[in-house]
């Protein structure tokens, strides 16, 4: 049976001081030996992506207000209104355009018949389209940088 005061200062120092080094680096060796196989989170690495966006600006130098769509995939989303002689900035979003980034913008001149179109455009992040609407509609360009 072992005894209640095992622990006392008295049974400490009839311990002899080459074992109480040798059970104190052992304690020591398992206590950082333990420390060393705890795993460190991972790194979270924080990368800046590019805005995801394309920035296109109207020119519009005719006297009729246009309303400004983009085409893709079939689809037809209204990005706003032109004013007259005024330039509009215009932001869409890149994931707006799935997945081949296929685009065309579309004007809608305000009381009149015909419909402007761009070409097929490209879309890839950071582009600025410059379309510009000249006062006869059929002289219109734009430009992507």
């Amino acid at each position: 049976m072992l005894d209640p005061n095992w622990l006392t200062a008295n049974y400490l120092a009839t311990i002899s001081p080459m074992r109480f080094r040798y059970c104190a680096m052992i304690l020591g060796t398992t206590a950082l030996s333990s420390l060393s196989c705890h795993q460190q989170p991972p790194a979270t690495v924080s990368v800046e992506e590019a805005p995801a966006e394309i920035s296109i600006r109207v020119v519009n130098r005719n006297r009729i207000d246009v309303m400004v769509y983009v085409s893709h995939d079939g689809i037809r989303n209204r990005l706003g209104l032109a004013t007259a002689s005024t330039i509009t900035d215009f932001t869409l979003p890149l994931r707006m355009l799935g997945a081949g980034h296929e685009y065309r913008l579309i004007g809608d001149p305000l009381g009149v018949r015909i419909v402007i179109t761009t070409e097929t455009l490209f879309g890839q992040p950071g582009d600025e389209v410059i379309w510009s609407l000249e006062d006869s509609f059929a002289r219109s360009t734009v430009v992507v940088h």
